[in-house]
């Protein structure tokens, strides 16, 4: 595991197998006879690294591509917002105030009875 902050860190564990998902490969690693982690192979030494990092030798919190890909999260959420707070305001455009009015009116029956 080459992850700094990965909890198993700098440990050697034995890959007992691959799994694929929409976030891409990940592979299995046997912690011990009970647990089994399923983690991306860019935390592992299976794949060269960086070259970002190597170069900028582990100075970079984040690599352009991450800052990228938290820039356009960033950019929908806020849009997300957006469109709820136009389609929020719209409907309530369209709400008929049903509040009982302050001024207490008497029913017709009642002045009717009240003139003769």
């Amino acid at each position: 595991m080459t992850h700094p902050f990965h909890p198993l860190s700098g440990r050697q564990l034995v890959c007992v197998g691959e799994r694929y998902n929409r976030y891409g490969t990940r592979l299995l690693l046997r912690v011990d006879e009970e647990h089994v982690y399923s983690v991306p192979r860019q935390w592992t030494d299976v794949v060269a690294p960086d070259p970002e990092l190597v170069i900028g030798e582990g100075r970079a919190l984040l690599r352009v591509a991450d800052l990228l890909e938290l820039a356009g999260l960033v950019s929908h959420l806020v849009e997300q917002e957006h469109r709820a707070q136009a389609r929020k305001g719209n409907n309530t455009a369209h709400v008929k105030r049903n509040l009982p009015s302050t001024k207490r009116r008497r029913p017709e029956h009642a002045k009717k009875r009240d003139e003769i």
